[in-house]
């Protein structure tokens, strides 16, 4: 998303999607749900206590929000899972998942 954008309108107006993407999700998640850039536009998004479905909810709620980003109706790929053994095979995860979901979505257009 964030190099299209870059591309076709600047650097500023990436950044204030992100800023956007970020107050979407600050919004619907907990104080105490930490959020972490990855690098780029890629984000980790810890739901402590948190069952797939609730968190299913939740990412709905912020993607709904997100779309409504001025005329750019933006969105995002992402990953879920549970905390696996340690944090690098979890993070693998659903990075693998993120980028699933990317292709499924070219594949789709």
């Amino acid at each position: 998303m964030q190099k299209t954008i870059n591309d076709n309108y600047g650097h500023t107006m990436g950044d204030r999607i992100l800023k956007y993407l970020v107050s979407c999700i600050k919004s619907e998640t907990r104080h105490t749900d930490p959020l972490f850039r990855m690098g780029g536009d890629e984000f980790l998004l810890v739901l402590r206590n948190c069952d797939l479905e609730k968190a299913n909810e939740i990412i709905s709620r912020i993607r709904d929000k997100f779309r409504n980003f001025q005329d750019f109706k933006p969105d995002f790929s992402y990953g879920m899972s549970y905390f696996s053994e340690n944090i690098y095979d979890t993070i693998r995860k659903v990075d693998s998942l993120m980028y699933q979901m990317k292709n499924e979505k070219k594949q789709i257009s």
